[in-house]
């Protein structure tokens, strides 16, 4: 495999990237399509995103020491490319046969192995960057991430108005595909971590998460920082479940859908200078947590798109801020053997919040309207914004700042030193 310059890795890396999260935008949408062609109902398809979350989890207990305990590359390699053989199965197999099952299970597998894909990514992210570069490649990221998905589900939708969803998904592996090419032509990492410790390296998923809770104990303010990394992906979500019952209430049509999905997009994009310039200032964390309480309690205000339209483009601001400041931290502070395990706990907290408050939205939104819901969740962000406060208040700069080891069970536990 091609040994690529340091300049060369980061554009070929944030390709790969990109063309992936295509195909992961537009892979849920497309088995959603296929379940309720099938059925005539929403609730089957309801039930697979449920059990896709409980699936999720248990991927994420077992990611995080694989990834540590396996080279970066391959694990981000491995996994893109299995999800890729699922899904060209399952469609397929839908295309030629018009069976589910083959699709249910490429389902299933997508999202056992997403969160151990996320985490090699967003490890795969630290080893192909200088330090100096953290910030920007970051930055751009958290942008491409929602500019990513909502191509993914222009492309579902166009595809889906003239081919049926075995073609939609057949097409849909081709993002897999380029994704997973983009990974190969990295080959070795031109600026990879080649000082971590094979002594360092977990020799059983136990050990794994002992290390682990013995770094989360160790560290002062690292629980709360995986925590505060849970604000982004949960905004962005809750934007995602919104649009819809958000658009019914200002009376958008499809022109609405557009303006509330696009501005979260571009509200990331928007975001991009601001977050590489400003990446390594801890309070960015405050700001972004104060525009999602903004936004929100501005959503509640108003029932026009144009100002809706504001509220979903200040979310995209506010996401790209939290997650560029918090994963560059992250990145910067933790030693590459746990990194990946730092990562998928990150998810794992994300995915036990979003189970938490994600599901009443829909309820909340039916039964007491758009402005009660977005009045709650910002009352959420608020809570994401105290906490930060009173931890910065009470631990300072170690808040982002301590150094996250590996502590082995023999050797007594250090205090991490401010990076």
């Amino acid at each position: 495999m091609l040994n690529l310059r340091a300049r060369h890795a980061i554009p070929v890396y944030l390709a790969g990237f990109t063309l992936t999260n295509i195909g992961v935008g537009g892979f849920t949408l497309a088995v959603g399509l296929a379940f309720y062609q099938d059925s005539g109902s929403a609730t089957t398809f309801g039930l697979l995103v449920a059990l896709e979350y409980a699936i999720g989890l248990v991927g994420q207990l077992v990611g995080g020491s694989v990834l540590d305990r396996y080279s970066t590359l391959a694990v981000a390699l491995l996994t893109n490319s299995v999800r890729c053989v699922a899904v060209f199965i399952g469609g397929l197999s839908l295309l030629l046969t018009g069976a589910l099952f083959p699709l249910l299970i490429a389902f299933l597998v997508s999202a056992f192995i997403r969160p151990q894909y996320r985490s090699a990514s967003f490890v795969l992210a630290r080893q192909v960057t200088p330090v100096a570069e953290l910030k920007r490649i970051n930055s751009l990221r958290a942008a491409f991430l929602p500019a990513a998905k909502l191509t993914g589900l222009g492309t579902v939708a166009l595809l889906a108005a003239r081919f049926s969803s075995g073609v939609v998904l057949c097409v849909l592996t081709v993002f897999f595909f380029i994704g997973s090419l983009g990974f190969a032509a990295l080959g070795r990492l031109p600026q990879g971590e080649q000082t971590e410790s094979d002594s360092a390296r977990p020799t059983s998923i136990g050990e794994s998460w002992r290390q682990l809770g013995a770094a989360l104990r160790a560290v002062p303010g690292l629980c709360v920082h995986l925590v505060l990394s849970g604000m982004p992906a949960t905004v962005t979500a809750l934007a995602s479940v919104l649009v819809a019952p958000v658009n019914h209430w200002v009376d958008g049509g499809s022109y609405g859908i557009a303006v509330l999905d696009g501005g979260v997009a571009v509200g990331a994009l928007c975001s991009i200078t601001v977050a590489r310039r400003l990446a390594t200032r801890t309070h960015l964390v405050g700001v972004a947590c104060a525009l999602s309480v903004a936004a929100l309690l501005l959503l509640a205000s108003s029932s026009t798109l144009l100002v809706a339209g504001i509220s979903f483009w200040l979310l995209g601001v506010a996401t790209t801020l939290g997650a560029t400041t918090l994963d560059t931290f992250l990145q910067v502070r933790a030693a590459p053997e746990i990194l990946g395990r730092l990562f998928i706990t990150q998810e794992c907290v994300i995915s036990l919040t979003a189970i938490l408050l994600l599901p009443v939205s829909g309820e909340f939104a039916s039964d007491r309207g758009i402005d009660f819901t977005a009045t709650v969740y910002a009352a959420v962000s608020a809570v994401y914004l105290v906490v930060f406060l009173l931890s910065f208040l009470l631990l300072g700069k170690r808040l982002f700042g301590a150094r996250v080891e590996v502590l082995s069970d023999q050797a007594p536990h250090r205090s991490a030193v401010p990076s």
